[in-house]
């Protein structure tokens, strides 16, 4: 889909950069416009690869601790991430309220591929927050 709008959208601006193309003119056009095309739809399935690579097996289970500064202290931030297939993962983390960090998580996801598919989250005792994001691989 992303590859048909890319297309059709080049084909739009050079039709309204050089008004009247004659037919041959507009073929020449597109057959060195598709090789460009070829390079970025390559470039998007490795991307996709990696990204897949990085998440572990299914059923695999990953756990990273890491301590962080803030005000208050030093405090345990703790995640975790589960694959469940090829393209979603599940990620728990566990944090001090504090210090929220759900935002930037959701953008460095976002700019790595993953789309949020559901996000739940609670607080505990003692200021701790619970959150678990389910994403999935954007393709």
């Amino acid at each position: 889909r992303e590859v048909q709008f890319v297309h059709n959208s080049a084909n739009f601006l050079i039709l309204l950069s050089q008004k009247k193309l004659s037919i041959p003119s507009t073929v020449s056009h597109v057959l060195k416009y598709i090789p460009e095309l070829q390079k970025k739809v390559e470039g998007l399935i490795q991307k996709k690869e990696v990204l897949l690579s990085r998440i572990c097996k299914p059923g695999d289970f990953v756990d990273e601790k890491m301590q962080s500064k803030s005000n208050i202290g030093s405090s345990l931030s703790t995640f975790s991430a589960s694959r469940l297939n090829e393209s979603e993962v599940v990620i728990q983390l566990c944090t001090l309220k504090a210090l929220n960090p759900l935002f930037n998580i959701m953008l460095i996801l976002e700019k790595d591929g993953l789309r949020l598919i559901n996000l739940s989250s609670f607080e505990s005792y003692g200021g701790r927050v619970f959150y678990i994001l389910h994403l999935k691989v954007i393709e």
